[in-house]
């Protein structure tokens, strides 16, 4: 159990350490990519069939495209520093939340009882002969 807990935070933590240096790459890159993201939303392909689910999706994706240009020329050169402070935060919560987990399996695999193996007795008790064909005890 050990080791699943510690497999899967550091699948988690590579996840999260990917997306913070995509978001430190888009943040880094300044506010003029955002801009050249404009017209390539009008070449997407099958736009037709997607505006028939999702009606105006367009005019939805540039205005996001303007608020987040906006964002970060807001931001300036702290949009880095940010980004890194989030990561930052999020992996030590991850591998605080990881250790308590693997403490939590240590401590209750060291309250359990040790597992007997199939056919044993508990302390305690005398064993049991195994019984004769014909429900005669081998002691008669």
């Amino acid at each position: 159990m050990q080791i699943a807990i510690w497999l899967i935070t550091a699948l988690v933590l590579a996840l999260w350490s990917l997306a913070g240096w995509g978001l430190y790459q888009l943040v880094s890159s300044g506010v003029e990519l955002i801009g050249d993201l404009k017209p390539l939303i009008d070449q997407i392909p099958y736009a037709a069939i997607v505006e028939r689910w999702i009606p105006g999706w367009q005019d939805m994706l540039k205005l996001l495209l303007d608020l987040t240009q906006s964002l970060l020329s807001w931001l300036g050169g702290a949009a880095p520093v940010l980004v890194w402070l989030v990561w930052a935060t999020g992996t030590g919560l991850l591998l605080v939340i990881a250790g308590v987990l693997s403490l939590a399996v240590a401590l209750i695999r060291k309250s359990m009882p040790p597992a007997q193996p199939p056919g044993s007795q508990p302390p305690g008790q005398p064993p049991q002969l195994p019984k004769q064909p014909g429900g005669m005890s081998p002691t008669a």
